[in-house]
């Protein structure tokens, strides 16, 4: 008896269990907040709005919870065949909605929006909590999501050590002073007229912190791309726009994340031109090259040679070249299969009258080393005589000496012979 007991009441729980879940999953939703800004500035609008997901509300009754230091409370759009009551707390907004059609007019999607005011820098957190009802009156069991706005832009760790500033005030000056990362390899090293720049970080980074200053203080710099890096080739984007709105400049860092830097190698061995010299000399951390060549040059052999065997080269613009300036671009693709840096050649093809003028500019340097070789052939010659002549000098002095030596021994060993003979004549 016990235990038809037992087993009775286990089926009753197990039934109600069921059906409970049953109820459950029909009558479910998922109410969640959202905003069209992810990031404002003090005194924008924020504007928040309350969404439901499978299911549809006649009746609700809600609080949305914020930072009153953050943002302040302005407005709400509710619809006009409603009936609605707000009441507002320093810290919340309590929301009351019904559909007087007795739910003909059941909602679901967006349900209501809220305008608020940022006030101050830092991360604004808007909750939400409640009740909501459907068109038979039955309460929804409901999933709540949280929203958050960042309001300012708090300086970064390089911007918090920098005490740099520009100084040109030219009123469309859009060029960048400074451009710095928090990682080392940026290549190549910062020009304000280099505006594509290179970087490989390890697959743990999710963030690179770029410090931006303009030429003129009073410029626009805005940083887009450089939060939630994923697994490829990411764009870290900085705009600069001139203080007079006039004119905007783009720089890009390419920024690929690997754990496998040999992967992602894109340096390039070799860069070589045939009959052609690259200003800078060749360096595998510069991308921007300088060469001017005859106007009777219309292609070039390049020799483009990566440090990765794997890796591939395309070369494109070496052909057909125009007079003036062209663009040839060495492009590197990694062994990754993602990873690319492009190196840029300004080639410069003389027109007919800069190649006279050349011809004319080398022909007057190859007269004038031939004249400084000619005088210095000269001078050599010179130079050359005068110690031939100082050496037969100085052999013709040696030689008086050696005829002086002989004369004044020969005529010491007469006047000895002299001496002697003298002397034996005495003794007899």
């Amino acid at each position: 008896m016990l235990k038809r007991k037992i087993l009775m009441v286990l089926v009753f729980s197990i039934s109600f269990y069921l059906f409970w879940n049953v109820t459950y999953a029909v009558n479910s939703g998922t109410v969640y907040l959202t905003s069209r800004q992810n990031e404002v500035n003090p005194g924008e609008e924020i504007e928040i709005t309350v969404n439901l997901q499978n299911n549809k509300i006649a009746a609700c009754n809600f609080y949305i919870y914020f930072e009153d230091t953050k943002v302040e409370f302005i407005d709400n759009n509710s619809q006009e065949d409603s009936t609605y009551n707000i009441k507002l707390n320093s810290k919340y907004i309590n929301f009351v909605w019904f559909d007087k059609l007795g739910g003909e007019g059941a909602k679901n999607g967006e349900i209501t929006t809220f305008k608020f005011r940022a006030k101050e820098n830092g991360l604004a957190t808007f909750t939400i909590n409640g009740e909501f009802y459907d068109q038979n009156g039955q309460l929804i069991q409901t999933d709540f999501k949280e929203e958050q706005i960042k309001i300012g832009k708090e300086e970064s760790n390089l911007q918090k050590q920098s005490k740099e500033e520009g100084t040109n005030l030219e009123g469309n000056n859009s060029n960048l002073q400074v451009l710095r990362v928090d990682k080392e390899g940026l290549i190549p090293s910062f020009e304000k007229d280099i505006q594509e720049y290179y970087l490989n970080v390890s697959k743990d980074t999710s963030f690179v912190d770029v410090l931006a200053i303009s030429e003129n203080k009073n410029a626009t710099v805005e940083i887009q791309g450089n939060e939630n890096l994923e697994e490829r080739t990411n764009k870290i984007i900085v705009k600069v726009t001139s203080a007079d709105k006039t004119q905007s400049k783009v720089y890009t860092i390419h920024v690929s994340k690997t754990d496998n830097f040999e992967l992602a190698n894109t340096n390039l061995e070799i860069l070589a031109i045939e009959n052609a010299l690259l200003n800078p000399p060749f360096d595998t951390s510069n991308t921007n090259y300088e060469i001017e060549v005859s106007n009777q040059t219309e292609s070039l052999n390049i020799f483009a040679i990566p440090e990765n065997e794997k890796a591939t080269v395309q070369i494109m613009g070496k052909d057909n070249l125009k007079q003036g300036n062209n663009i040839v671009t060495v492009l590197v693709n990694a062994q990754d299969g993602f990873t690319q840096r492009i190196y840029k050649i300004n080639v410069n093809r003389r027109n007919l009258e800069q190649e006279k003028k050349y011809q004319e500019e080398q022909a007057k340097k190859k007269e004038d080393l031939e004249k400084a070789y000619n005088i210095e052939k000269t001078s050599l010659n010179i130079n050359n005589s005068k110690k031939q002549l100082a050496e037969k000098q100085n052999i013709n002095y040696a030689t008086i000496a050696v005829w002086i030596c002989i004369i004044a021994i020969v005529s010491l060993l007469i006047l000895m012979i002299i001496w002697k003979i003298t002397k034996n004549r005495k003794l007899k």
